[in-house]
């Protein structure tokens, strides 16, 4: 019979392989960062769905206003967490039209039970308030690199199965 401590050595690399799986993910997402106003920004003002090689997540030199990953405030807690969602607010004054913005950032789902408070849930179009004037137009979001695919975790899945697979196999084997 194997000493208690090795069972429990097994079973923290069993919870060590199986974190790895689940928490993969937490790196956060690539978004768009930056403001224009008026025009100011021409590389902003370009569309939202713009394509992004993969191969820019690890080395993002010329693609302007592109940060991997990107980190946002979290209601309720301190500091700065990995964004799920980018977003692009865009608008113009509704008292003249002329006054044009657009703002790309990444943001958070805090996990709250309502949609109605989490801006990265609902993609819609109507009237806002920003910096004291009232606007007219969009709040969109996406919830992958630079609005397109994210990479596949295929690949880990397949490696953590088959160590959990073999270790199970030698374990019903002993007994």
């Amino acid at each position: 019979m194997a000493p208690c401590w090795s069972r429990s050595l097994s079973a923290a690399q069993t919870l060590l392989l199986l974190g790895m799986i689940v928490f993969q993910e937490a790196e956060g997402i690539g978004c768009f960062v930056c403001s224009s106003f008026n025009g100011s920004n021409p590389l902003c003002e370009d569309t939202f769905n713009s394509t992004i090689d993969q191969s820019t997540r690890s080395s993002p030199v010329g693609i302007a206003n592109y940060q991997f990953p990107c980190w946002s405030f979290k209601k309720n807690r301190e500091g700065l967490f990995p964004a799920d969602h980018c977003i692009k607010v865009s608008g113009y004054r509704t008292d003249d039209s002329r006054q044009t913005m657009v703002i790309r950032t990444c943001a958070l789902d805090s996990g709250t039970l309502t949609a109605d408070t989490e801006i990265v849930r609902i993609s819609h179009c109507g009237h806002f308030k920003y910096n004291g004037h009232q606007y007219t137009g969009c709040v969109q979001s996406c919830d992958s690199d630079g609005c397109n695919s994210a990479p596949a975790t295929a690949p880990l899945l397949l490696v953590a199965v088959a160590v959990l697979s073999k270790r199970a196999l030698s374990t019903l084997l002993r007994i």
